[in-house]
């Protein structure tokens, strides 16, 4: 990070348990990105050593990989928990990708699954997210900057000035942060750069309409397919895996998940109107509503080649979804 290191009354204790040396090294670097001090990093190379260092090392967080020899990631955070450790916070860092494994680790109380191959700032998002309770408990003028840390992105305004129209509306790092805000500790997986395209469309689609007070008209739209009102909904509504993943195989997200995917869409303004161009707008969410993918002016918009953010967002245990935002040419 480049801002200054994030002072703690008490060491913040980390323990990293991959077979891969090399994967140590990279969420070793991850944890120092974060700029927490002081911290303290153990590592071990299976779940048996870390099973052995837990009762004397007692790490706020444990990030392991699955397949490992002798004791994998998930037997090891089961033995955790017979152990009488409910409290030691939890993720992984896999290639484990079976629906019904993901579940049982998210039942083992992980915060986080987090799939390789994956980028430093993804890794450094979901470790400031799993502990930015911890660390806004003791230093509360902390706690936003601990739920996204800042990273090198050249889409963001510190690091490549104020952004002009025809860039990216939305960055990897802010629909990350908008996301990390809206669900919690539900672990998920941002997949930026997937084009939406009128094939992805599901039958029913969520559509939102923003305006901007510097501009007449529809300044930009956003649209998420009913997979993704049924993750984003439903994981904000705190629904299980399994009602989540009846009503996406329906294809028809409830009121309460449409309530809160709209909840969503309105904090997306915010990003939108600082990302477009200096000086920054005033966008609001003027209306959003639920449109066929037979709906002809849908097949324009996402024909569009500039100025649009597309996303795919994988929940373990959901299912995946798709959304895309778009700024209006003038």
């Amino acid at each position: 990070m480049s801002t200054a290191p994030i002072q703690l009354p008490s060491t913040l204790r980390f323990l990293v348990v991959d077979d891969s040396r090399a994967i140590q090294a990279i969420i070793r670097r991850a944890i120092q990105s974060c700029g927490y001090s002081p911290i303290e990093i153990q590592t071990a190379l299976d779940g048996e050593q870390a099973l052995d260092l837990i009762e004397s090392f007692m790490p706020d967080l444990v990030i392991t990989d699955w397949h490992m020899p002798k004791v994998s990631g998930l037997e090891m955070v089961q033995a955790l928990r017979q152990m009488g450790h409910q409290d030691v916070r939890v993720g992984f860092v896999t290639t484990e990708r079976t629906p019904a494994l993901l579940a049982e680790a998210v039942s083992n109380g992980a915060l986080f699954i987090l799939h390789k191959p994956f980028n430093d700032a993804e890794l450094v998002a979901v470790v400031a997210n799993a502990v930015k309770d911890l660390v806004g408990a003791a230093h509360p003028e902390a706690d936003e900057q601990a739920s996204l840390p800042e990273v090198p992105d050249a889409s963001d305004p510190a690091s490549a000035g104020r952004k002009r129209p025809g860039s990216e509306p939305i960055s990897h790092t802010a629909m990350q942060k908008l996301l990390l805000d809206h669900l919690g500790n539900i672990p998920f997986r941002l997949i930026p750069h997937e084009k939406m395209a009128v094939e992805n469309l599901t039958s029913n689609n969520l559509l939102g309409l923003y305006a901007a007070q510097e501009r007449k008209g529809v300044y930009a739209i956003g649209v998420m397919d009913a997979n993704a009102v049924c993750m984003v909904g439903g994981g904000a509504a705190r629904m299980s895996p399994q009602e989540v993943r009846t009503l996406m195989a329906n294809g028809q997200p409830s009121t309460e998940m449409m309530e809160k995917a709209q909840v969503f869409l309105r904090g997306v303004a915010s990003s939108l109107g600082e990302t477009a161009q200096a000086p920054i707008m005033n966008v609001t969410l003027a209306k959003a509503s639920v449109v066929k993918n037979t709906f002809a002016k849908l097949a324009e918009v996402l024909a569009q080649p500039a100025q649009r953010s597309d996303f795919r967002l994988a929940i373990p245990g959901y299912g995946e979804g798709r959304m895309a935002f778009f700024v209006m040419t003038s």
